[in-house]
């Protein structure tokens, strides 16, 4: 099973100022296809900080996604230290500089910006990193990258969510699926039961014996019910309801038994 990390590049999101959407669309699209995010990151947009938490998910997972830090402004320097981590080079896109004037022309014919073309900041997001797969944005102006290292495969997205997104869907899932070996499933139910500490013990007595994560959703005292999720990876879906189906069995036959 791939195991994956979500980092959001920064200052507005660390500092409480926006509230980090990004993550949790791409978590749960990673979910969905069977690949186990084990880290949502955010850091400040510094390149020593970039560099650290890359390559501290990089020990740790196979996938690495992040968002912001793309734009034309001082502060966006995703790609550069997302290269210093992979100890790879920039190169100038001729495409993405193409692409770049032509926005950017576009905006300014339309007269929505004050000049068009190409300027040194916005000639700063042509610059990708070597050997990568580039992501072509259908919104804005700063294209994406995809590299493939040692096994390993980092995507670097945009932060604005109306580019991020469309990239997501349109450019990163579909390598995700091809590369993902297995299915996730989900089923939430309820049970007669309202003490979480007794549920507990059953829940882990079920869990030592099946591949499963058994998480208890208490709603408090009020009520005399409380409701369980039970998560199941597996290579199919399933397999991985047949889990669902055997674990979710053996604990309501534990609850009738108490």
């Amino acid at each position: 099973m791939l195991k994956s990390a979500v980092i959001a590049i920064g200052k507005e999101i660390i500092s409480g100022i926006t509230q980090d959407s990004n993550s949790f669309y791409i978590a749960s699209n990673l979910s969905r296809i069977g690949i186990y995010n084990r880290f949502i990151m955010a850091c400040d947009d510094k390149a020593q900080d970039i560099v650290d938490v890359v390559n501290f998910c990089l020990e740790r997972v196979d996938v690495v996604i992040t968002t912001g830090g793309l734009g034309p402004t001082f502060d966006d320097i995703t790609i550069e230290s997302v290269a210093i981590a992979l100890n790879r080079k920039l190169y100038l896109d001729t495409d993405a500089l193409r692409f770049i004037h032509d926005f950017y022309s576009r905006l300014h014919k339309e007269g929505k910006i004050e000049s068009g073309g190409i300027n040194q900041k916005r000639m700063k997001m042509a610059y990708l990193i070597e050997g990568c797969k580039p992501l072509k944005n259908s919104v804005g102006a700063a294209w994406g990258v995809y590299v493939e290292q040692n096994g390993k495969h980092v995507f670097c997205l945009p932060g604005v969510p109306k580019e991020m997104k469309p990239m997501f869907e349109g450019e990163v899932l579909p390598i995700l699926k091809d590369l993902s070996d297995s299915s996730m499933v989900v089923e939430n139910f309820e049970v007669d039961i309202n003490d979480e500490s007794v549920l507990g013990e059953l829940i882990d007595r079920v869990m030592g014996k099946y591949p499963v994560y058994i998480k208890s959703l208490p709603v408090g005292f009020d009520s005399s019910r409380m409701g369980v999720r039970i998560t199941a990876y597996a290579q199919t879906q399933e397999q991985a309801k047949q889990r669902i189906e055997e674990a979710k069995r053996e604990l309501i036959n534990l609850l009738n038994n108490l």
